[in-house]
């Protein structure tokens, strides 16, 4: 393992995004209005600590959900098991001036949604990244937004697991918008990609036992989300068969059954040990 000690400086590890009021933020949606162009949110008062009150359904514009990966139940290694699909708003598309002033003008066109913000404003200015890291945003920004939140392609794993697992995450539908990116909660961490076989061959190198067992003996010295920082894994290369064939074996994994994923899992564990033996030797 200690060949793999280092820095894969070609990859960022982020973190999701941070709302602070999960029950406003976070939301079931429990009806659509073809015709109007709406869709009926529910709040979730258990979500969080704060009293956002009791549960109520509203009427907003979905321009601002994106479906919600909450945390580390909703994945295992290679495979993406959402039981109950939430949405969150993320009305700040990035954490820079320009981005807010954007978000302003974004919000002026969804009366809607901006009256939704507005019954919630009291406890969304009284949020504690909010007020600790983003004064001069408006009271309904998140943090930890950027484009890599949109990215296509993200490799998942969770700030807190019994065992270190990663999955890629694409996207899943929106009513009345149609397939929008997965956006990951601050509990997961993520790595975002533009391709698809870049992000599966990432994934499938987390996932094999030499990564795992590294990771996992180094979580106190180390922060999970930076383990890049202290992890050297090689870079994808597309002109090589094996860094190919682990990427399509990662991607089957993905797509397969509970019966045969696990004959799956177990040749791409060869297959990424053959790799990181081979290429720390050479």
């Amino acid at each position: 393992m200690s060949a793999l000690q280092g820095q894969s400086d070609w990859i960022a590890g982020r973190k999701g995004v941070t709302a602070d009021l999960n029950g406003v933020y976070m939301l079931r949606i429990v009806g659509k209005n073809d015709e109007a162009g709406l869709v009926q949110v529910e709040t979730r008062p258990d979500a969080g600590k704060t009293d956002i009150g009791p549960r109520r359904t509203f009427w907003i514009e979905p321009d601002l959900l994106y479906p919600l990966l909450k945390g580390a139940s909703d994945f295992s290694a290679c495979h993406l098991h959402v039981e109950e699909q939430l949405y969150i708003l993320v009305p700040n598309q990035g954490i820079v001036r320009s981005e807010y002033e954007a978000a302003e003008e974004r919000l002026a066109t969804l009366p809607n949604t901006a009256r939704y913000f507005k019954l919630f404003k009291s406890l969304l200015e009284k949020r504690s990244t909010y007020k600790l890291r983003q004064k001069n945003a408006p009271y309904y920004s998140v943090y930890n937004s950027g484009a890599y939140t949109f990215a296509p392609y993200k490799v998942v794993w969770a700030e807190q697991s019994s065992v270190f697992e990663a999955a890629v995450v694409t996207k899943a539908p929106v009513p009345l918008v149609g397939s929008r990116p997965f956006v990951p909660d601050h509990k997961i961490f993520f790595a975002d990609f533009a391709k698809a076989d870049v992000a599966y061959f990432v994934c499938a190198i987390l996932n094999s036992s030499l990564v795992r067992e590294y990771i996992e003996s180094h979580t106190i010295q180390i922060q999970v989300s930076n383990i890049f920082k202290h992890l050297s894994i090689p870079r994808f290369d597309d002109s090589k068969v094996a860094h190919k064939r682990i990427s399509e074996l990662c991607c089957a994994a993905h797509k397969a059954s509970e019966g045969k994923r696990p004959r799956i899992l177990q040749a791409l564990d060869k297959a990424t040990d053959r790799l990181l033996s081979r290429e720390r030797n050479s």
